[in-house]
């Protein structure tokens, strides 16, 4: 060992490797699966702005919800929410429940309903690396019947933040499609 250190040290010879075509092959896959990850400069206002994919476990929870919430029982949705849990709807109001007045409060909402229908098409589970938040932002074609049997439809976009896997936020945000893109969605998503 000594004497292959010791000629390599003293040798005047300088061989340089030549790349094989399996180097060079494993440096262009390297390069083409290793993106680089360089946050853009942006404005100070933008609050989020180092995300990763999340979890998929949390898109599931969130498509959970939605079947349990049409499923119209109350007590399915305890499980999938913290013991408390903030609210901002389309309308402007900010609702809180607490583990003890969730069942209750999430029965009135419901029962405002004949039936729902909540078809999630798009889930996006992100992880907020800056703020250590899990949120699921899903998409969702909203189809309702009040009580008085009056029927209407909603585009969601609603995002859920999820702590140890509980829902502890939601911000609803609605929108009323045109007539062709309801069309469009009633035609593509299944009911």
């Amino acid at each position: 060992m000594f004497a292959a250190f010791s000629s390599a040290c003293n040798s005047d010879k300088t061989e340089t490797a030549k790349p094989t075509d399996v180097d060079t092959a494993a440096a262009a896959s390297k390069s083409q699966t290793e993106p680089t990850s360089v946050l853009p400069e942006l404005p100070s206002y933008v609050l989020y702005r180092n995300w990763e994919p999340g979890k998929p476990q949390n898109a599931e929870l969130i498509a959970n919800v939605y079947k349990a919430w049409d499923g119209s029982n109350a007590a399915d949705l305890v499980k999938y929410f913290a013991d408390s849990t903030a609210y901002d709807l389309p309308d402007g109001t900010r609702a809180t429940t607490t583990n003890t007045s969730f069942e209750s409060k999430l029965r009135k909402w419901r029962n405002a309903y004949k039936e729902t229908s909540n078809i999630p098409f798009s889930l996006i589970s992100l992880y907020n690396k800056d703020r250590d938040q899990e949120w699921v932002i899903a998409w969702t074609w909203n189809k309702w019947t009040y009580t008085d049997g009056k029927k209407d439809s909603m585009l969601y976009c609603d995002n859920w933040r999820i702590e140890e896997g509980k829902i502890v936020y939601l911000n609803s945000l609605q929108n009323r499609p045109s007539k062709q893109l309801s069309r469009r969605l009633n035609e593509t998503i299944p009911k």
